[in-house]
């Protein structure tokens, strides 16, 4: 990584990741925040951030703004754009995040379990139950949902 600051950030994104999987959460947020301030630019690592701080509930406006960039850097990307949905979800932006999360569906997301879960959550918390469980059975379908899809559409009720 010598001289090569896209290869050092990417380096330390990876990092960031795999202290993520292995709950080192201090030292996940230290390698995000360092590939991103050496690559302004890195969206994988700016959207993986922002990802993992939605799961945890941890420093959501912070989630929100490096979301936001790597939307503005790299619009388009279902990704990118669920994650944004999800953050602002988390945030109780239930509105906002049905347009992002309806925006990630559009670009290539119609199959993704994952997007089609996190659209139903909204749903829900929209008051749109009907197709709230439309979305979570169309997400079982496609499959990689959360292990609590079946209650949901069980009980009619989310789950968290």
């Amino acid at each position: 990584v010598v001289e090569n600051d896209k290869l050092l950030s990417q380096f330390y994104g990876y990092i960031g990741d795999s202290q993520y999987q292995l709950k080192n959460y201090a030292l996940s947020d230290a390698a995000y925040d360092k590939a991103i301030s050496i690559d302004k630019n890195n969206t994988t690592a700016m959207n993986n951030y922002a990802y993992y701080l939605s799961l945890r509930n941890h420093n959501l406006p912070k989630a929100e703004a490096i979301s936001k960039r790597s939307n503005e850097l790299e619009p388009n990307n279902s990704s990118y754009q669920d994650t944004y949905g999800w953050v602002l979800y988390k945030m109780g932006k239930y509105h906002d995040a049905k347009i992002w999360i309806g925006k990630a569906i559009d670009n290539g997301g119609q199959n993704n379990g994952t997007l089609l879960e996190h659209y139903g959550d909204i749903l829900y918390k929209l008051g749109d139950v009907t197709n709230a469980l439309r979305y979570w059975e169309n997400a079982k379908r496609s499959g990689d949902t959360t292990d609590l899809i079946d209650k949901k559409i069980a009980d009619k009720k989310l789950y968290e």
